[in-house]
């Protein structure tokens, strides 16, 4: 009898949704087609809780399975993608050699590896996005830069650096990264300030998850070449407040806008309205017609 699973590659983050077995094929002509599925040369099977599946006829219809993409990966258990607002009530479970009990009382450092210290002792909750910031107010720091009425500091990277424990050069996926500038005199920055500064309140919510963080600047960059736009990896302003807003989005704490799933069809409108706004603008000329 057939048996249909779901697939989840953790190293990749590939998941394969359907995945069919037939009693007809081979253990070997079987792992054959999981490599395939997931684009990986090695694979390894795993329960949610991480332990080794080494007899295929043991799985059952509908079961979830972690795939090792290569034979020195370590498997962790599952862990599910989850939002919660986060102000210490997991306190109990850091490390207390660190002595970061307590939320109110730390600073931006200390925050970060308090969260790291939660995802080294409770691996299972290592994709729980623990956003500690409210709403109201980093919206209001978003709509700021955007309209340029914050001051930028050369400070802000440090900022950063504090809240993640890594530099932003670390954290920016190279396909993302601008060209740098050669420095003029005392001047380190390397691209737009407002786009360090938008990064920054991104660090500021997710203190000690730049992992789970770059996978939401990344998504919001997809997203704007998606739309055809633009089609440059470089991040830019409007990417990091998108990425801010998915998570909030996400959480549930905003109506879903950004990432409401559209049909085809309407996506189809949007495009050939795009386009026929582009050939007007083609048309007017500078400042267009009055």
């Amino acid at each position: 009898m057939s048996k249909t699973i779901t697939l989840h590659c953790p190293s990749t983050n590939h998941t394969v949704p359907a995945f069919i077995i037939t009693p007809f094929q081979s253990p070997d002509q079987i792992y054959q087609r999981i490599r395939l599925a997931l684009g990986i040369p090695y694979a390894a099977l795993y329960t949610v809780d991480a332990k080794p599946i080494t007899k295929l006829d043991a799985l059952q219809e509908d079961q979830r399975v972690l795939v090792a993409a290569s034979e020195q990966e370590h498997m962790l258990p599952d862990s599910p993608v989850e939002f919660e607002y986060y102000d210490g009530q997991e306190a109990e479970d850091v490390d207390p050699d660190l002595g970061l009990q307590d939320w109110e009382d730390l600073n931006e450092s200390e925050q970060c590896q308090h969260v790291q210290s939660l995802n080294e002792t409770k691996p299972t909750s290592r994709n729980r996005l623990r956003f500690t910031r409210r709403w109201e107010v980093v919206g209001e720091e978003m709509a700021a830069i955007t309209a340029g009425q914050v001051l930028l500091g050369t400070e802000i990277e440090g900022l950063i650096e504090q809240r993640w424990d890594l530099s932003l050069d670390q954290f920016l996926p190279k396909a993302l990264k601008p060209l740098k500038l050669k420095p003029e005199k005392n001047n380190n920055e390397f691209w737009d300030p407002p786009v360090v500064a938008a990064i920054a309140v991104l660090a500021s919510l997710t203190p000690g998850q730049s992992r789970l963080a770059a996978g939401f600047l990344e998504e919001a960059v997809q997203m704007r070449i998606g739309d055809g736009d633009d089609v440059s990896t470089v991040v830019q302003l409007g990417d990091a407040v998108n990425a801010v807003t998915i998570i909030y989005e996400r959480a549930g704490v905003v109506k879903e806008k950004l990432t409401k799933a559209k049909s085809g069809k309407a996506r189809e409108r949007e495009k050939k309205k795009a386009v026929r706004e582009r050939r007007k603008k083609g048309k007017g000329g500078v400042g267009g017609d009055e």
